[in-house]
């Protein structure tokens, strides 16, 4: 008699496959996977990421007396070793898209399609998306640019402009510093700075689109202060500097002024009193750096020889200071 012989799938397998085909239900429609003719793909119009080239220019070469001509071809640069890099290993990761009509529209994957055409590919791995709405369109793209070194300021403003006017355009509203913090997932002086940077004025964006000013905090400080007459100064020197400004440490030695938290006429000091209790002291210092936005220095405040007055009273100073540069978003200069 012969034995039937019974076969078996291990249980965290068939819970692997059963997972994997209740996703598949779940996201129908966001799981195709094809070759796709370059030919039916058109980019994004309103990619933040600005390559600011044409097709015919990347094909056939850049015009040496285009004012764009050094950024042009950098980014130029960039995309044929991309494109070299498809010849010899092709595309490891699709580009995502969805279709709109006849055509097909890029939500993620710009350069990697140019860099395609560039190494005269005829197809490219599309990942089919079904199409988001405005407001997740503009975020995904945020999501895909927001951690490239090369990324500049114009370009970090035109996305969040364009997450805004999408929020807007949905009926929810402004967008406010606690909504950018949650959405982005940034600490709150972030999230102010970002606010900063969408109330930012002509002057201020045209400084930012021509590469003179590239830093968000310096931004946040130009926006959020009060003295027009200082920040009409400053604004004045940084376009008629030849280099990118980071920080107003330059405008104050070429002004001869000193920072915020040196002692001057013009900074009114506060006494804070004295501690006589050690373990006060430890526990004040403990609340302070609890603070979200003071979370990339917490370890200059750890090692604290709490037997000395005098090394007490060295880290407090550097503490107040350290709060200053970080906190104080009224600064003048």
């Amino acid at each position: 008699m012969s034995i039937k012989k019974r076969f078996t799938i291990a249980p965290d397998l068939a819970n692997g496959i059963r997972n994997t085909i209740q996703s598949a239900a779940t996201h129908q429609g966001q799981m195709h996977y094809d070759m796709m003719s370059l030919d039916v793909i058109e980019p994004d119009p309103n990619n933040p990421r600005k390559l600011l080239m044409t097709r015919d220019e990347m094909m056939n070469g850049l015009n040496h007396s285009d004012p764009d001509y050094k950024t042009k071809s950098k980014n130029l640069e960039r995309l044929n070793e991309l494109a070299e890099s498809i010849k010899r290993v092709g595309i490891r990761n699709a580009i995502e898209v969805y279709k709109d009509g006849p055509k097909y529209y890029i939500i993620t994957g710009e350069r990697r399609y140019w860099a395609a055409v560039l190494a005269n590919q005829k197809t490219i791995p599309v990942r089919i998306n079904q199409k988001p709405d405005e407001f997740n369109l503009r975020y995904i793209q945020w999501v895909e640019n927001i951690n490239r070194q090369d990324l500049s300021l114009w370009e970090r403003h035109y996305n969040l402009t364009l997450l805004a006017e999408a929020h807007k355009n949905s009926n929810q509203g402004e967008l406010t510093e606690a909504f950018i913090q949650k959405i982005l997932g940034i600490s709150n002086i972030q999230a102010y700075r970002y606010f900063c940077l969408l109330k930012a004025d002509e002057t201020i964006l045209e400084l930012i689109k021509l590469g003179k000013l590239n830093n968000l905090k310096l931004v946040q400080e130009l926006v959020s202060m009060k003295d027009k007459i200082a920040k009409n100064q400053i604004t004045a020197w940084i376009f008629s500097s030849k280099n990118e400004i980071t920080s107003l440490a330059s405008f104050r030695a070429a002004a001869g002024k000193k920072p915020s938290h040196s002692k001057s006429r013009d900074v009114q000091s506060v006494n804070l009193g004295k501690v006589n209790n050690t373990q006060v002291a430890k526990q004040l210092l403990e609340i302070v750096i609890s603070d979200a936005r003071l979370q990339k220095h917490r370890d200059k405040f750890i090692n604290v020889d709490w037997a000395s007055a005098k090394a007490i009273t060295k880290v407090f100073k550097h503490l107040f200071n350290t709060i200053e540069d970080e906190f104080n978003i009224k600064e003048t200069v």
